[in-house]
């Protein structure tokens, strides 16, 4: 499986330049917890990541105003990343390597072409567990049918008799 597969494709963004309380609000408003920060004079060129707990973490547990503040001077900039055919294995490794729960996923030419979240990746391993454990439950009741016939087969069936015990 590919993490291009898995992906959010539609990915959120705002501008660099845009407030802490447009960034908050687009969030709200799109349903999201990160936002993919774009350069205001490149169109579409991506500079870093904002996520909720980064606004909260960050800017109201620190008591920094929200006013006048810009996303772009809170976003973090290191950004993580995988190209867009990566396994599963190796997006859980860079999530690991750099200490984040979102990764960008990169296309051809360096471009933003998704974002893949760590609840992603749990779905995904989850139904290959779940696929997995459906693979283990077919194979015990195909061996039990099996036995079952082949028991069936050799002995003939025994007459049962009730007996009654006494002292």
């Amino acid at each position: 499986m590919k993490i291009v597969d898995l992906c959010e494709r539609d990915i959120v963004t705002v501008l660099a330049s845009a407030s802490v309380r447009e960034a908050a609000a687009a969030m709200r408003d799109q349903h999201v917890g990160a936002l993919a920060v774009t350069d205001p004079y490149e169109t579409g060129r991506v500079i870093g990541i904002v996520t909720d707990r980064d606004l909260v973490l960050e800017l109201l547990a620190t008591g920094r105003p929200v006013e006048g503040q810009a996303i772009g001077a809170l976003c973090r900039t290191d950004l993580a990343g995988v190209a867009a055919n990566a396994s599963l294995d190796e997006a859980i490794r860079a999530m690991q390597r750099s200490g984040v729960r979102r990764l960008l996923v990169m296309g051809d030419n360096d471009q933003v072409v998704g974002l893949v979240a760590m609840d992603d990746l749990v779905h995904a391993v989850a139904g290959e567990l779940d696929a997995l454990a459906g693979t283990l439950r077919t194979g015990v009741i195909r061996e039990g049918s099996r036995l079952r016939a082949r028991a069936a087969a050799d002995e003939a069936p025994r007459p049962l008799y009730i007996t009654r015990n006494e002292p």
